[in-house]
């Protein structure tokens, strides 16, 4: 969006490591502290940004983490905080800002989901959950706020070539001798990252704003081919499960009269 010559508000637990931006685009970029886990940083951020530029138009929830367990395996404690920074976190920002944007008449939200919100995979069904729900509660904010002129969308990245599979991705120390035999694709400790993603960043980057100043964004948006893949098997086996169940399905309605 700086490069296009915008102005953008980016933010890190710490601000720091995003403050460069500042000096590559004086007086258009602003780097300020967020921690998804503390909601003031957050209310602290948006007075910020609404200070320095007057208004927000586009807000991006892209912040999170990663946890690899087996259900059986996963740790509860940890579970809730994945929810509390993948799903609930997120959603409060976006319901901070919706006040502004029916104020001013238009606004757009993007929430990065995954392709793990598409479908639950072994190992990262707690992950899947969580991105899942904020799709949901997604669509159902489309809904509320397009009477408004705010729009709402989703983007559903692949494995993406960055540091999320190092330093933002948790695991469990709970083993089960029992799933060793699948463990090897998803216990943290067995994965060897080799950086060798099929999604490129910058890329992903370019294909987002593009879509977001579009006359016609999508609501949900795939990104790499294997996301796109993948989610054409799993819609297609739903269809067709759907279409092998109809009739029993249809069966249970009370008879018309």
């Amino acid at each position: 969006m700086l490069s296009r010559g915008g102005c953008a508000v980016v933010t890190a637990r710490d601000s720091e490591r995003v403050r460069h931006f500042e000096s590559e685009y004086p007086g258009r970029a602003l780097a300020l502290p967020l921690d998804l886990a503390d909601a003031d940083t957050a209310k602290a951020a948006l007075q910020s940004a609404y200070e320095k530029f007057g208004h927000i138009d586009v807000l991006v929830n892209n912040a999170g983490h990663g946890y690899r367990a087996a259900i059986e395996e996963s740790e509860p404690d940890k579970v809730r905080q994945l929810f509390e920074e993948v799903f609930f976190a997120p959603m409060d920002i976006a319901r901070m800002v919706l006040p502004r944007m029916r104020e001013q008449g238009g606004g757009l939200i993007i929430n990065v989901t995954s392709i793990g919100a598409v479908r639950g995979a072994l190992g990262n069904g707690y992950y899947s959950a969580a991105k899942g729900a904020l799709e949901l509660a997604s669509e159902a904010m489309q809904k509320e706020a397009e009477p408004f002129g705010i729009r709402v969308m989703l983007v559903e990245p692949g494995a993406m070539r960055t540091g999320f599979f190092d330093g933002r991705m948790q695991g469990t120390e709970t083993k089960i001798s029992a799933y060793d035999g699948i463990a090897a694709s998803y216990r943290k400790e067995l994965i060897n990252n080799r950086h060798d993603q099929n999604s490129d960043p910058a890329k992903c980057g370019e294909v987002i704003v593009s879509a977001a100043l579009s006359d016609d964004p999508p609501f949900r948006l795939l990104l790499d081919s294997d996301a796109v893949g993948q989610a054409e098997t799993v819609l297609e086996n739903r269809l067709a499960e759907l279409r092998r169940w109809k009739e029993k399905s249809v069966s249970t309605d009370f008879e018309r009269s």
